[in-house]
């Protein structure tokens, strides 16, 4: 059988824009700063539940299912080397490139944000059944890669960006896993 994928974001999903769902409990909090070179540097505070962190990894193990970083952090790798040490989880992972093609005259915003949908595409020209949990752009561009992977089991999820992944997501998606062969 075909390993699993989730293809996870991280702002929005695992770090909301607010505070986490509330049924995961307390919340963690850490400021973490990207090195872009030349001396420019941003930081990036962050918020994430602990819980839902344990959760996730729980699913990864139980499943056997393979994490795939489909983030703007992993410019830098900032995903596994700043993020991942802070959330004391998700270890490891693999990377999708974040490179995006040139934005093309009259292209508005939210079209520059196929950068993911194309990723995936891209990834499962070796076909593996999938989760992909994005705040935007799976509400932007979830029919897209629908279309593209008609043949493969998929589940979506578009998280609330104020709230992050919810503990009935993480129900649904060991719902979903159990069913599939």
């Amino acid at each position: 059988m075909t390993v699993p994928r989730l293809y996870l974001s991280v702002n929005g999903c695992l770090c909301p824009r607010s505070e986490p769902d509330p049924a995961w409990g307390d919340v963690a909090k850490a400021s973490i700063n990207i090195e872009y070179g030349d001396g420019h540097a941003s930081t990036r505070d962050v918020h994430w539940a602990p819980r839902l962190i344990t959760a996730l990894d729980s699913l990864l193990m139980q499943y056997g299912v393979e994490l795939v970083w489909l983030t703007s952090w992993n410019e830098f790798d900032a995903t596994r080397q700043l993020l991942v040490p802070e959330l004391h989880g998700l270890a490891g992972g693999r990377m999708l490139d974040v490179t995006t093609p040139p934005k093309h005259p009259g292209q508005t915003d939210g079209e520059t944000g196929l950068w993911k949908s194309q990723r995936i595409e891209e990834d499962q020209n070796v076909p593996a059944p999938f989760i992909w949990i994005d705040d935007a752009d799976v509400q932007l561009h979830g029919e897209k890669v629908l279309n593209a992977t008609l043949e493969t089991p998929s589940l979506l999820i578009p998280p609330h960006s104020a709230v992050g992944i919810t503990v009935d997501d993480i129900a649904r998606m060991r719902i979903w896993l159990e069913q599939l062969p």
